[in-house]
């Protein structure tokens, strides 16, 4: 009588909260506001266990069994991947099935028990691949998406196709030589293996081939939609660009001849450096260490030659001369004519490159001057004010080009 009169409690507690429900599940991922207006509906899930309280930011949470019951009746998917729960119950029918062949052999024993079992699984995973296979229609049949950014669509329709493919491989296993082998000569696992299980999984894989074509056709699609938006971003950049400037000309020949910066011989090669000095990733890197070794041939043992003594002399005391390249000679030889106080005209960086006769390409010369100037900064600017000469370069409007830099004396004096 208590399991019935539970049941009872339970569907009249829903049927009289249905709108309180109903409201969680589709508005709020079925969360119920801990408020005055909702205690009587918090207090009758409680007591049933069809919800339950969870902190007072989130409030009383409807059990997720009562959401899954609401998107059975009422039609509503939602992606979840499942084949670990497949796997699981396949593993579980394999069980069962070993015990009721063995319940039969021995004296005393019920096998009707161990047949409901096999039956109830059985049911189980036919309900979950019919779930899967309406679910995987809406995705299908369902164009329309919240998910407004291309990239997460063409993320989340790979996801599912995967999640299609693997179900395909999990429940391909379960071939007529397998069911056979589990079947035997039982008249009873026969008719419900063979005759109702199998052609069930039969129909669902060809529902499976079908969808996943399907799934594979979505995702080329939404590859040309990202080509075209991507086409249609830069006539609306232009667009915007041409209403703010309407004498904006770009060199389209620019585009041939692209500066250093944006030209690359080949794809960069990413990567970083583990922090070995912390403890933090010992166990990781421990890891990743193992598998490469794990991984790397060992090398055949080579003789290592003998170690030649090398003798040692005492330098100390002694003089080492360094010798600057002429570039760098250069540049200490223009600083010096800039801080000297006796030379009181402009000074100009190109113009001593020429002076000087500096054998190096002018671009080269300007970056050691700017760096010399740079790391010497506040000394350098109690003599003389910098003026750069600058020259933008097109198509890239804001890129600076440093054509020469001018050390005027005059504003100072």
């Amino acid at each position: 009588m208590g399991r019935k009169e539970d049941s009872k409690s339970a569907i009249r507690a829903l049927s009289k909260h249905i709108e309180v429900v109903d409201e969680s599940c589709y508005v709020t991922a079925g969360q119920i506001d801990d408020t005055p207006e909702n205690e009587s509906a918090i207090t009758a899930l409680e007591k049933n266990r069809l919800a339950y309280y969870v902190d007072d930011n989130l409030g009383v949470q409807v059990h997720s069994k009562v959401r899954n019951l609401l998107d059975h009746v009422t039609s509503r998917y939602r992606f979840r991947e499942k084949v670990g729960a497949y796997s699981s119950l396949i593993e579980d029918l394999e069980f069962s099935i070993e015990s009721y062949k063995k319940s039969k052999v021995r004296i005393h024993t019920t096998h009707e028990q161990y047949f409901n079992e096999i039956r109830e699984i059985v049911m189980e995973i036919m309900d979950m691949l019919t779930d899967a296979l309406s679910m995987y229609h809406y995705i299908v049949s369902d164009e329309f998406s919240v998910v407004s950014d291309i990239d997460e669509r063409i993320r989340q329709t790979t996801r599912c196709k995967d999640e299609c493919y693997k179900l395909r491989t999990t429940i391909s296993h379960l071939s007529v030589v397998k069911i056979r082998e589990w079947v035997g000569t039982d008249l009873l696992l026969e008719r419900l293996l063979m005759k109702v299980f199998k052609a069930h999984i039969d129909r669902c894989l060809k529902d499976l081939a079908a969808t996943n074509r399907k799934l594979n056709s979505m995702v080329e699609k939404l590859q040309k939609d990202k080509a075209v938006r991507r086409l249609n971003m830069l006539i609306d950049i232009f667009s915007s660009k041409f209403k703010e400037q309407p004498g904006y000309r770009p060199d389209i020949s620019g585009i041939m001849e692209l500066p250093t910066c944006a030209s690359l011989a080949e794809r960069q090669r990413l990567g970083g450096y583990a922090d070995i000095s912390s403890a933090r990733d010992e166990e990781l890197l421990m890891d990743m260490a193992l598998d490469t070794l794990e991984k790397v041939q060992p090398e055949p043992n080579i003789e290592q030659p003998e170690e030649i003594e090398e003798k040692i002399s005492d330098a100390r005391g002694g003089t080492l001369e360094n010798v600057l390249d002429p570039l760098t000679e250069n540049v200490e030889l223009l600083f010096q004519a800039i801080t000297d106080t006796s030379h009181k005209e402009d000074i100009s960086a190109m113009n001593a490159y020429g002076v000087l006769g500096v054998e190096a390409l002018p671009e080269d010369w300007m970056i050691m001057v700017m760096s010399y100037y740079e790391a010497q900064k506040k000394s350098i600017s109690r003599y003389v004010t910098v003026e750069e000469v600058r020259d933008i370069v097109q198509p890239f409007d804001g890129t600076l080009y440093i054509k020469d830099m001018v050390f005027r004396k005059s504003n100072r004096e």
